[in-house]
């Protein structure tokens, strides 16, 4: 079932059609696809959030409250929402772009979130991203242009399966991707290293600061060279070695999920994959990234580390979250710049 209603804005603005589509345990999730004014680039984007679930704009509140206390969320104090400064920044270049909602219409907690939604399976998660690129390619205003997805964490791991198996799918941009490369034998899908990184950092830590800097860093460990050794890059080298030490895997993680090396090197595609040095959750994978990149394995990757921003691509303060940054916008409208394809 697909239902649209279209709102035209002023003159110049793009056009926006609200969208509704029929997912897993056949509940409707809704849609939003925003198609620019002027001149087209023949690229339609797919967005595909990341974690267990995301609403419509990929909101982060400015606070929420638990057991009686009020937790700020943001820098500023204020909510922000993530998928429409994405989705406006690459209409303004041509591309026209659809996000969606992972909870449904009939979720009898959709009240509760973002506190509580009913959950999905990653299995379900990716049914949906694959319904939400049928959607957009069957709709009029879409039909002709190239599908390029963009999956933010656990939505970029999903997005490189997806685009696997799927033709239609011309490229892939991946922010703070998940579950990108095995760091240990039988990895099931998380930082197999995490704890004896930690444990270095800590006795690197000769002052006592909670920081390992300069004197501290044994020699090549700085790996994005901004003078603090951080635990995703204590983190890498330790996957290094294991990695080296293995044989070739094969498999899932443990959802059945493909790793996303795996996917890319299935079906190779221009993709772009972006990483904050901030982001000791997922950050790990960028070095062994560029490895298999430098190998010939990953022939069509490009992968960045970019300072000064965490996993939600955004500023972080005392676990407070800015938007998504401009650093990140940047090289991913730069990116699609150079794979525009306009419909003649």
């Amino acid at each position: 079932m697909l239902s649209l209603v279209a709102c035209v804005l002023a003159v110049g603005e793009p056009t926006i059609h609200n969208l509704s589509f029929s997912g897993p345990r056949d509940w409707t999730y809704d849609a939003r696809l925003v198609v620019p004014s002027g001149e087209r680039s023949g690229l339609v984007v797919l967005m595909i959030g990341g974690g267990i679930g995301n609403d419509l704009d990929w909101t982060v509140p400015a606070t929420l409250e638990w057991n009686g206390d009020v937790i700020p969320m943001t820098i500023d104090g204020t909510t922000h929402r993530d998928a429409p400064r994405i989705s406006s920044a690459l209409a303004a270049h041509g591309h026209a772009v659809m996000h969606y909602s992972t909870i449904a219409r009939e979720d009898p907690k959709r009240d509760r979130w973002p506190y509580e939604m009913t959950t999905m399976a990653p299995t379900e998660l990716l049914s949906l991203a694959t319904l939400a690129a049928t959607c957009v390619r069957a709709h009029p205003a879409t039909t002709k242009d190239r599908l390029v997805l963009l999956g933010h964490s656990m939505g970029g791991q999903r997005s490189c399966v997806q685009a696997a198996d799927d033709p239609a799918v011309v490229g892939l941009v991946l922010l703070a991707p998940a579950q990108m490369t095995r760091t240990g034998p039988d990895d099931p899908g998380r930082n197999l290293n995490q704890l004896e990184a930690h444990a270095q950092l800590k006795a690197r830590d000769t002052n006592g600061d909670g920081q390992v800097q300069g004197a501290e860093i044994p020699e090549s460990s700085d790996l994005d060279e901004d003078g603090t050794l951080r635990l995703w890059e204590a983190s890498a080298i330790l996957a290094r070695v294991q990695r080296a030490a293995m044989p070739p895997q094969e498999g899932p993680d443990s959802h059945g999920i493909p790793f996303g090396e795996d996917a890319l090197a299935k079906r190779p595609l221009p993709t772009l994959i972006l990483y904050g040095n901030l982001d000791d959750a997922q950050s790990h994978h960028a070095p062994i990234l560029q490895d298999l990149i430098d190998a010939g394995t990953l022939t069509s990757v490009e992968v960045r580390i970019l300072p000064g921003i965490g996993h939600q691509l955004g500023p972080e303060q005392d676990n407070r979250l800015g938007p998504v940054s401009n650093k990140a916008i940047e090289p991913i409208t730069a990116f699609l710049q150079r794979h525009r394809h306009p419909v003649q």
